[in-house]
């Protein structure tokens, strides 16, 4: 909780300043006449308590304090009191709370079943546009439907996520289609809204302005309290009035770590105080859950104000650039699991059983992709760093482990033709059909070798230089795969060759490069000129940035806190490549037929920066390799890379989670404006940047577009130095050390090497036309090297198991049915445009079913043998249900 320094001075000073400026009013003065709040009105005490899985000290102490000063007090005081509520903000609690105390899970079962005690819908409160699509809809799998299957009759209808400010483009859809129809957030304009996705699904969610706001009001004595609530409800009036809001208010008693507390005393005195002659209520003021209050709030039609798209975050510095080896774990495990999921599906299939999934560890390993909060640093941030990181690689590896496995089992099922070759099967995750390098190992010290496909075409290839430390008996070797089915594999063939070339070891300087999609014109410290000799265009405009340049800048500053705009980088010690003249040296070794290899290293005052630029000769493709090495971890230092696009006026767009946002377009307008205090949001949301961004980002212009795959989360679009040039400079940020905004929290320093990996490609005008190559840059195809085969191997040499007929619509996963042997397959529709969808199945199929997004409320869906028709609407994630034939449903 990326916050404040001084939490609790500044919260007592708002404390002060607000009860300064009470009336002396009679608080038992009803509200005005005529008012929305004169008669019938109830004022919903929600209790709860803000808390990151860390920050005000380590993962290990809170816990126990949520245990010991939190959770327990309040089952007492529910115990007590029968009107007593009290709302945790997420699923995890409950998860450590019950691991502590096994014994408590009666009692919690039965005050949740009585809906007094309360737990968020989502596993926990994530930086949304952090996480891919997948990793976001799991929030709501480890949330409300955990909760459901463990306490049946039990249920969780409101999102928390109060202390991020920013909001993901379809996060308002997953939460929809997952039976969530409720958020509350904060550091948002004041107020209550119908928050809508693209596809225009939406969530009712309320804003105190500040998670924190109410509890100034509700720590005073009843007098005071009382005297401003009413003030409160007054200036709210208009608003309600206008709206048709029915007279329900929240009064949201929040701070970081708040203990339950006993409000018996207020209630008692609004109570008897807003009451006719005779007793009956003028006004309620009662305990309440958060689901109470939006059930009394949504009885009627309000008419709630409509805001749609992206609020970009803020808090951005704290994840990517700031904990870069941690969020490469997570990126790459947002690749792993879905594939590990798609590929162990189609291996039960093959194999007539699900009795082999490994729904057990996908379950965990989804749990740790997710398990990380907003909370990254604090007090004893060091150790919650360190659990953060950890969980995200054993997410990522017990991903590739799960991934690999089934690769090998579907492997062994193919029929392979040993007479043509050693066998390299090649898999695609993705649901297009594409065409991509592929690097195999053959454990052999033969140097000599070509590829084949199974018709016996010689596909482009080229030996690789060993690896440092690589068995001297494993050969490296790359090639192009054209066209590998969607969701499927394709088979190809090493074959002795002695009349094929190595690689030699001699270097020579480079100026120029050509092959027949580009010109590529290099420069001391990175691209001069790049030019297309398809579109008759040169992409750069190296005025200022070269391409591919590596720059620096003074970076102060944290990743979250109390500031109202990202704090951007300044000039001081600001430094570039270009400025040292470093030379690029032409890598023969690891060039050939395939591909031309450029590397340039320069020493910093700080590090060491490599480069490696890759030119595919046989696709419209080319990569850079960035490497910072032995970081020193000096204080307050940023660093980035540049891409300058020859587009002034370009439209920037960028892959969010199951989306794309177009600069200027699909951000929420305005402002998030005031917060509390001094604090306001005050930058239009269509300016704020850098951006959290998932595989790419784009410039187009009148006459081309060009995407940039990125390894990175965080990236810019716009000039950050003085003197800022016109057109857009594409660039990922790559490390920033800052610390935590926590008085005493750590720094983010990260010294040591730092890698990454970029590709671009040029295309027509318009981002539509580039984005299936920069999701696939990564994830790259699969390789399985000569399989053992199994004695009924019988599959083709080219299989495509799962394909949609509309090239707008993709698949995000395949996996087995949470509750019984069926699968559940969910695609979503990307481009903007409503789709008549076949999909096409390598099995018959006997039943289909249109469900939510956690496998639930199915309706029937008419199939085929072996397809099914259904309409994705724009924007539109759909989720479905298929049994096998043969197979019943449980």
């Amino acid at each position: 909780m990326p916050k404040r320094i001084g939490i609790a001075i500044l919260f007592i000073s708002l404390t002060v300043l607000v009860l300064a400026a009470a009336t002396k009013d009679d608080p038992r003065t009803p509200p005005l006449p005529n008012s929305s709040f004169e008669k019938g009105s109830t004022l919903d005490i929600i209790s709860s308590s803000h808390q990151d899985i860390a920050w005000m000290n380590s993962p290990q102490a809170c816990m126990e304090y949520r245990d010991a000063q939190v959770i327990t007090p309040a089952l007492e005081m529910m115990r007590t009191n029968p009107a007593y509520c009290f709302t945790m903000e997420n699923m995890l609690n409950l998860r450590e709370y019950l691991e502590r105390h096994p014994d408590r899970i009666d009692e919690i079962y039965r005050f949740t079943k009585e809906g007094r005690l309360e737990w968020g819908a989502t596993f926990n409160q994530p930086y949304e546009s952090l996480l891919s699509g997948e990793q976001l809809i799991r929030e709501t799998y480890l949330g409300r439907k955990w909760l459901k299957k463990t306490f049946p009759g039990c249920d969780a209808k409101v999102h928390f996520n109060p202390d991020v400010p920013g909001r993901a483009l379809q996060m308002q859809q997953i939460l929809s289609k997952a039976g969530i129809p409720y958020m509350i957030i904060s550091r948002y304009h004041e107020g209550y809204y119908r928050w809508l996705s693209p596809d225009e699904s939406s969530v009712v969610a309320y804003s105190p302005g500040h998670y924190t706001n109410a509890s100034t009001i509700l720590s005073a004595s009843p007098a005071k309290a009382a005297a401003l609530i009413q003030q409160k409800l007054a200036r709210w009036d208009a608003y309600y009035s206008q709206r048709r809001i029915p007279p329900e208010f929240p009064l949201l008693n929040s701070v970081d770590f708040s203990r339950p507390t006993d409000f018996g005393p207020l209630i008692n005195f609004w109570n008897s105080g807003h009451a006719t002659k005779d007793g009956s209520s003028i006004s309620r003021m009662r305990y309440s859950s958060a689901r109470q209050f939006f059930d009394g709030l949504t009885r009627t039609s309000p008419n709630f104000d409509r805001i749609m798209g992206e609020r970009p975050n803020l808090w951005l510095y704290i994840h990517g650039p700031t904990h870069h080896w941690a969020i490469s774990a997570q990126r790459e495990a947002g690749v792993l699991l879905p594939a590990a999921e798609i590929f162990n599906t189609i291996s039960s299939v093959l194999e007539k059983s699900f009795q082999q999934y490994p729904s057990k560890e996908l379950g965990e390993a989804w749990m740790a992709a997710i398990y990380p909060d907003h909370g990254w640093g604090g007090k004893e941030g060091q150790v919650t760093d360190r659990l953060f990181r950890k969980k995200y690689e054993s997410a990522r590896d017990r991903g590739k482990a799960l991934l690999d496995n089934s690769l090998g089992k579907i492997a062994s099922q193919i029929k392979t033709a040993p007479s043509k070759g050693l066998p390299v099967i090649v898999f695609n995750s993705l649901s297009w059909e594409r065409t991509d390098p592929v690097v195999v190992e053959v454990k052999s010290p033969l140097r000599n070798w070509r590829v084949q496909d199974g018709q016996g075409n010689i596909r482009p290839s080229q030996i690789l230089p060993p690896l440092s430390g690589q068995d001297e008996g494993t050969t490296r070797l790359e090639f192009i795969a054209p066209a590998v089915p969607p969701l499927g594999y394709k088979t190809f063939y090493l074959v002795e060759d002695t009349s094929s070339v190595g690689y030699s070891e001699v270097a020579q300087p480079a100026d120029v490069y050509e092959n027949k999609f580009y010109k590529v014109e290099f420069a001391l410290g990175g691209l001069k000129a790049v030019f297309d000799k398809e579109l008759g265009r040169n992409l750069l405009d190296t005025e200022k940035f070269l391409g591919f340049e590596v720059f620096t800048m003074q970076s102060v500053g944290n990743g979250a806190g109390e500031f109202g705009r990202v704090q951007q980088p300044t000039m001081e010690g600001f430094d570039k490549l270009s400025a040292h003249k470093p030379v690029w040296k032409f890598e023969s070794r690891e060039s050939g037929p395939l591909k031309a290899v450029f590397k340039l290293k320069q020493s910093l005052s700080n590090c060491t920066i490599e480069e490696k630029v890759i030119i595919y000769n046989n696709l419209k493709k080319i990569s850079c390799e960035v490497a910072i090495l032995d970081w020193d971890g000096t204080p307050y230092r940023e660093f980035r890379l540049a891409l300058p696009v020859n587009a002034p006026g370009a439209q920037i767009a960028y892959e969010v989670p199951m989306g794309v946002v177009e600069v200027g377009k699909n951000e929420i307008p305005g402002t998030g404006g005031p917060a509390y205090g001094n604090l306001n949001y005050d930058e239009p949301c269509s300016e704020i940047r850098p951006r959290e961004v998932q595989n790419f980002l784009s410039a187009s212009g009148s006459d081309f577009g060009l995407t940039m795959s990125t390894s990175v989360a965080v990236n810019d679009y716009k000039d950050p130095t003085s003197n800022p040039v016109s057109y857009p400079v594409l660039q990922a940020v790559l490390l920033a050390s800052r610390r935590s905004c926590h008085g005493e929290g750590n720094w983010y320093l990260q010294e040591g090497d730092h890698h990454y990996r970029f590709s671009i490609f040029s295309h027509a005008p318009g981002w539509q036309n580039g984005y299936r190559a920069g999701i696939q840059a990564n994830a790259p195809p699969l390789v399985v090297v000569n399989p053992q085969s199994s004695g009924n191997a019988g599959l083709p040499e080219e299989k495509s198991f799962f394909s949609v007929s509309s090239p707008n619509v993709l698949i995000s996963t395949i996996k087995k049915a949470e509750d019984d042997d069926s699968m559940v397959i969910r695609l979503y529709e990307v481009e903007g445009k409503d789709a008549e969808v076949d999909l096409n199945t390598f099995f018959p199929v006997a039943k289909s079913e249109h469900v939510n997004m956690i496998e639930e409320e199915g309706r029937p869906l008419p199939c085929q043998k072996n397809s099914l028709k259904l309409k994705v609407g724009h924007h539109s994630i759909e989720t479905l249900k298929l049994w096998l034939q043969n197979e019943k449903r449980k």
